[in-house]
């Protein structure tokens, strides 16, 4: 029988978090999730415990680390553990460089960057503690082809790849599983940010050797998969999810 894990999702409100927040809880997973939308939150929290699942909201600025810190600690009380950590909040835009303004570069590299070390230097004690788990974080492909959003953004989820491996190096001993997922083009509300009209959309699909673009469900497969112990062998390792288009166009 599947044992029931503790599952804390930062950036559980929305798009990819959220969707991998109901396939957990569909898995009797007990799950704390966080987002900086707390209307949101709060209505999918009441959504899911009326059906019967046992889900947290917990609202957070993953640029606060006062926020990091109460959303670690709140799920320790709660439950006394720790065993699975996904780390999907992130921001983009697509701008040339000459057009991203020094505050959009900082606050780029804060939600994505800083708010990722502080949510790994807050939790990573406490998983120790409990003998180790599982930590999935959500990337992007534009890490390596440096395309997809702006110099601010690549340079984001390019830092994301280093601080995965510099975990890895530090904790793999102390029983952490860490890896690292990065999607290119999945149906989200981040897709229509980018490319936000049926022609661009159209015009992006053909440029993708199956077709098709990723979905949510394809992302918390793989998610689910490198969270789970059937992946105990794979270790500090970046899973692209792109269809082909990064190294067969």
């Amino acid at each position: 029988m599947r044992q029931t894990s503790v599952v804390l999702i930062i950036g559980g409100a929305a798009g990819i978090g959220q969707a991998v927040a109901e396939s957990r809880l569909k898995n009797d997973d007990k799950v704390v999730f966080t987002d900086i939308n707390a209307e949101k939150g709060h209505q999918l929290m009441t959504e899911w415990r009326d059906q019967g699942y046992e889900a947290t909201f917990i609202q957070q600025d993953v640029t606060s680390w006062k926020d990091t810190e109460k959303v670690v600690s709140e799920t320790i009380e709660l439950y006394g553990r720790m065993d699975v950590l996904i780390i999907s909040a992130g921001v983009t835009s697509q701008k040339r460089l000459e057009d991203i303004t020094v505050k959009e570069w900082r606050f780029t590299l804060d939600v994505n960057l800083t708010g990722l070390f502080y949510i790994l230097k807050a939790a990573l004690p406490e998983m120790v503690k409990s003998k180790g788990g599982s930590i999935v974080i959500v990337g992007s492909g534009s890490a390596i082809t440096g395309s997809g959003g702006g110099a601010h953004y690549a340079v984001s989820k390019g830092g994301a790849f280093g601080l995965m491996r510099a975990i890895a190096n530090e904790y793999s001993d102390q029983g952490i599983h860490i890896n690292l997922v990065a999607p290119r083009v999945i149906e989200t509300e981040m897709l229509d940010i980018l490319y936000p009209t049926e022609e661009a959309k159209e015009a992006l699909r053909q440029k993708i050797p199956i077709k098709n673009f990723g979905t949510l469900a394809d992302t918390t497969n793989a998610i689910n998969f490198l969270a789970s112990g059937e992946s105990r062998y794979i270790q500090a390792q970046v899973l692209l999810m792109d269809g082909g288009r990064t190294y067969l166009t």
